[in-house]
């Protein structure tokens, strides 16, 4: 084979490779996060068998939630925001920082307060004894759902 066939074949392949991560970036990959985003609506819908009344409920339910925690989450960052510009001064003032770490726990018992009582309004939104029970195990799934740590453990390996 000479230089310009393996060139010519090898420009074939990247624009047949180029193309294929097109469209697996552009059609398959948003449906993936898409339906990892409505994972767990969709679950809970399914697992209580809500009918149609009962997920419009739900719904408005879910978006008032995401609204309040949306609220919290802006108002944690900001707090963080000025908790860590506190390490740029020369002497960190020790009641500010500890104020602020209030503020930051204190808004995080809002967050699970707020998801609690989420969720007691889902409960409520069950109508048959058959979705009580089904609630009822969904509560574990929950607490697993909502317990998971956002970042893998530290290596017990690894120094301190």
């Amino acid at each position: 084979m000479n230089k310009i066939k393996v060139l010519t074949i090898s420009v074939i392949a990247l624009v047949i490779l180029n193309l294929t991560m097109i469209v697996f970036f552009m059609i398959i990959k948003p449906k993936e996060f898409r339906d990892r985003r409505n994972g767990p609506r969709k679950m809970i819908i399914e697992k209580l068998h809500f009918d149609t009344k009962q997920q419009a409920e739900f719904e408005i339910l879910v978006e008032n939630n995401i609204d309040k925690v949306k609220t919290f989450d802006k108002q944690i960052q900001q707090t963080k925001e000025n908790l860590y510009t506190q390490l740029s001064q020369t002497n960190v003032d020790v009641k500010t920082k500890d104020s602020l770490i209030n503020v930051l726990a204190d808004l995080q018992k809002q967050i699970e307060t707020a998801r609690f009582n989420h969720f007691k309004k889902i409960r409520k939104i069950c109508n048959t004894p058959e979705q009580k029970e089904d609630f009822k195990e969904l509560t574990i799934e929950l607490s697993k759902m909502f317990s998971h740590r956002k970042f893998p453990p530290e290596n017990s390996n690894s120094k301190k």
